[in-house]
């Protein structure tokens, strides 16, 4: 990051306790935009009492007018901070933070030519304010008060109240040009921080509906697509296969004995075993291959680049290869075997139920021949 972003990341922390990245947090989200909204006002206050006295001569009543403004919008930004990173309350703390703002300024109109003066037009600052930070309550609120001072100003000169002056008739499109100057960089400072804002809560709705839509598609165990997305793929699959009269192939497989697995070293290790499969499938098979975990310890691969029932045969022999891949698991060495069915399209059904049927039963075929084979080694 760039300095004014570690500055502001920085203040955001100081003044909140928290990261600036909770920005789908609606309450952060606003407690964010006060507090860098507060920050560039208090810049930019500071910013025009520095400057202010090198365009203008200024009287010493001026001078410290000037100074006063300074230290009633530093005093109320630190207080309204403090307000927030000790109680919590956004809303206290932004009611606080403009208390002292129209305060000061309506002050400022006794001082410089009330509705003549500079700050008289900066009070709108304080219903905007309120409208992106607070609520409409709030913005109701703030624009009510600025609208009495506003009133109360202008009713006060038609009865013939004079306002003091301090502004010296030679320097008064000057200051005024100032003053308006600081309004403008203060409302800019409020759309872009809003922008910027808005942009930031895009970007992590964008990311958290990217990480839903993996979830609701993949497997959190395995990594592998889930029954979900094997539905949708299979569909798809089976209507390109028949549209463009191509093969599809289909496989279907579990893991044998894999409840004596959980048995004897518990489904922490029988969920590594997972695991460590579902990472063996994802980097040895072809990009073109599609492998999902539909349950349990039962997977399926669909293979839509399949040539003949050959190499049908020779892929479900390679997954039964990666399957019996040791993994290592707590420092244990397990290897567990699987029992594979298969069945093409349209070779062995021209219907999904047709070829999931046919593999299914292939399957449970290879696990019955498994089972004999393993029982006449026995006796």
């Amino acid at each position: 990051h760039n300095l004014p972003t570690r500055l502001i990341n920085w203040w955001v922390k100081l003044c909140t306790g928290r990261e600036t990245q909770n920005s789908l947090d609606e309450e952060h989200y606003r407690q964010q935009i006060l507090v860098i909204t507060s920050l560039f006002w208090l810049l930019t206050v500071l910013a025009l009492t520095a400057i202010t006295p090198l365009l203008l001569e200024m009287t010493p009543e001026g001078r410290l007018a000037a100074s006063a403004l300074f230290i009633a919008t530093g005093i109320s930004v630190l207080a309204s901070m403090l307000v927030l990173r000790l109680l919590d309350n956004r809303l206290m703390a932004l009611h606080m933070l403009l208390q002292v703002y129209t305060g000061a300024f309506a002050a400022g109109c006794l001082y410089f030519g009330g509705t003549r003066s500079p700050t008289y037009a900066l009070l709108i600052l304080a219903p905007v304010m309120a409208g992106i930070v607070g609520s409409v309550a709030a913005t109701v609120f703030w624009g009510l008060v600025v609208l009495l001072i506003w009133i109360t100003l202008l009713a006060l000169e038609r009865f013939g109240v004079q306002f003091q002056q301090i502004i010296l008739p030679q320097n008064y499109n000057v200051a005024i040009t100032i003053a308006y100057t600081g309004m403008g960089i203060a409302v800019c400072s409020i759309i872009m921080i809003y922008a910027e804002m808005n942009k930031n809560l895009r970007h992590s709705l964008q990311r958290t509906n990217r990480e839903l839509d993996y979830l609701s598609f993949h497997d959190d165990l395995t990594g592998l697509h889930n029954r979900r997305a094997y539905n949708d793929r299979m569909e798809r699959s089976m209507d390109r296969a028949a549209a463009l009269s191509q093969p599809l192939g289909l496989i279907i497989f579990d893991l044998d004995d894999f409840k004596t697995i959980n048995d004897s070293w518990g489904h922490g290790v029988g969920d590594s075993v997972l695991a460590a499969l579902g990472e063996r499938l994802r980097t040895e098979l072809r990009e073109t291959d599609f492998a999902a975990r539909l349950g349990g310890d039962e997977f399926a691969v669909i293979l839509e680049n399949v040539g003949s029932p050959d190499e049908l045969t020779a892929m479900a022999e390679k997954v039964a290869a990666i399957v019996r891949q040791p993994a290592i698991i707590r420092r244990q060495v397990l290897t567990v075997e699987t029992s594979c069915g298969f069945a093409m399209f349209p070779e062995h059904g021209s219907t999904r139920k047709a070829l999931e049927e046919k593999a299914d039963r292939a399957m449970y075929l290879a696990k019955d021949a498994r089972t004999e084979i393993a029982q006449a080694r026995r006796g």
